[in-house]
Parts: C-alpha cells; structure tokens; sequence
C-alpha cells in the first residue's frame, strides 16, 4: 500500500465516522425534542394550532380530543424514538467492534431514520385513534345511562 492510498483509507474512515457520529446526534436529538413536546402535550401546553401537533379531523373536532390525541401520540412517537435510537447505537457499535462491512455503518442510521419516520405516522395514527374514543361513548357507559 503506498503512502496515498493509507492517507485515503485513514480519511474514509474519518468521513464515515463523522457521518456516523452527525446520525447519533440527530437521532438522539429528534427523541429529546419529541420527549419535550410529550411533556409539554401532557401539561397541556400544546393548544390546538396549525404548526405544531397531529392535526386530524378527530382531533380538531373538540379540545379535550386535542389534548388526549397530543399526549398519545407524542407519548408513543417519543418512546418509540428512544428505543430505535439506542438499537440503532448499539449496532453501530456491534458493527465497529466486529469490524463488519463498512456499508452497515452506512445502512444501520439511515434505517434508523427511516423507522423514527415509520414512528411517527403510527403515533398520528395512535393520536387520531385516541380522539376519536374521546368523541365516541363507550357502549357500555350508554347502556348504564339508559
């Protein structure tokens, strides 16, 4: 190996570690901001808006439906962000141990970001779910009404 190809081998490995260690950061970061709009969703912090929430039309059909869907939904998108981001650190850092492939370092983050993404549209969904048992009685609470 001459003296260019080592140089070019040690800057490979720089520019994928910094491409690795940017990925971490991002998706450490996307679970501690979806950690503090959970917290704000559940202190009631989150009035219904158009920038910020799930908006749906079950749950913009009444505020306590906008209240219930916020702390559902960004309660399952936080968590599930918190999980995908330790399982995609802890094979990145399977992968460096064992010294496998450099394309599963590659593979490994960007699957992780596509499964924050795959996250949140269940947590919209879970969120859309949740206003709507908020607008719709349970039968069993009608029939003790009659």
């Amino acid at each position: 190996m001459s003296i260019d190809q080592a140089a070019n081998a040690r800057y490979g490995r720089i520019i994928l570690g910094v491409y690795v260690g940017l990925n971490a950061v991002l998706l450490i970061g996307t679970s501690a901001v979806l950690w503090n709009f959970n917290a704000r969703a559940h202190s009631h912090g989150i009035s219904p808006n158009g920038q910020l929430g799930f908006r749906t039309q079950h749950t913009l059909a009444s505020l306590r439906g906008w209240y219930v869907a916020q702390r559902a939904g960004f309660h399952f998108a936080a968590a599930a962000a918190t999980v995908i981001t330790v399982i995609v650190l802890a094979l990145i850092v399977i992968a460096v141990v064992r010294r496998l492939n450099p394309l599963w370092l590659l593979l490994i983050p960007v699957l992780g970001g596509v499964a924050v993404a795959v996250s949140l549209v269940l947590a919209g969904h879970r969120a859309d779910h949740a206003a709507v048992s908020v607008e719709t009685p349970s039968r069993s609470a009608s029939s003790h009404t009659m």
